[in-house]
């Protein structure tokens, strides 16, 4: 007979999904940042201008792509997830010994 409070469990490591979308928005940030201030400036547009558009742009495409790493990492995890027994535990009862 089963033990109602012995239950088997899938354990895995999962990315936490905002971080990576985060830190795919500093990243397009950083790079629409680099190419603004390394591209030769244009007379018809001022650079702030030019940056503003270009973080309009990169942001949202390293949110994608710090998804993207996130949803593949995820399937990762759950390939390497293992099954283990979990056994339920009152705080307020000590364990019993055996």
């Amino acid at each position: 007979m089963s033990d109602p409070d012995r239950r088997s469990v899938r354990v895995r490591r999962s990315p936490k999904v905002g971080v990576f979308l985060a830190l795919g928005v500093l990243l397009g940030v950083v790079v629409a940042v680099l190419v603004a201030l390394l591209t030769p400036e244009d007379g018809r547009y001022p650079t702030t201008q030019v940056l503003g558009f270009l973080v309009l742009l990169c942001a949202p495409v390293g949110a994608a792509l710090g998804g993207l790493v996130a949803i593949v990492l995820d399937a990762i995890a759950t390939r390497r997830s293992r099954l283990l027994e979990a056994e339920r535990v009152d705080e307020g009862v000590p364990p019993a010994d055996d």
